[in-house]
């Protein structure tokens, strides 16, 4: 039978280093939650979530935990943008159109930067937030966001 070396693989077999987020990495959580008494945000606020090193990847399993409805249709969005430029890298990069609506943990790693096999590292260390798409965020929504990545 034949066998076929990963990204990975291929690199040890050619005594290429990896880097830690490249394999054996230490995983991290990026843990942020709303504030317990909040304003509504309106369609396209920003919600800043926390910031990340450079060289970091973002894995699969990231959710968020909403504990009460919340206005319907409401979704956010994950991305990215360079702490020091402020530039955007990708609007929803780490997720797209994540349904907030209702009361339960939904799936946040829908966007192209992780979704479909992507083997995307960050740049520079980048500031992770997320925007509020479909419908405003109703005020003092509980939310949790929970971004699984992998850096040293």
């Amino acid at each position: 039978m034949a066998e076929t070396n990963s990204v990975q693989a291929a690199k040890i077999v050619a005594g290429k280093k990896l880097m830690p987020a490249d394999s054996h990495g230490r995983q991290r959580v990026l843990i942020a939650t709303l504030p317990a008494t909040h304003d509504a945000y309106a369609i396209n606020d920003t919600i800043f979530l926390g910031r990340v090193p450079a060289n970091t990847r973002f894995l699969l399993g990231g959710v968020i935990g909403v504990a009460d409805a919340g206005t319907a249709s409401s979704t956010v969005d994950i991305g990215i943008r360079n702490t020091q430029t402020g530039v955007v890298i990708d609007a929803d990069g780490l997720a797209a159109g994540v349904d907030i609506s209702t009361a339960a943990v939904v799936k946040c790693d829908t966007g192209d930067l992780i979704a479909k096999a992507s083997e995307y590292f960050t740049p520079a260390e980048v500031d992770v937030y997320a925007t509020v798409k479909g419908a405003a965020l109703k005020a003092d929504q509980k939310m949790k966001f929970q971004i699984p990545y992998v850096t040293d």
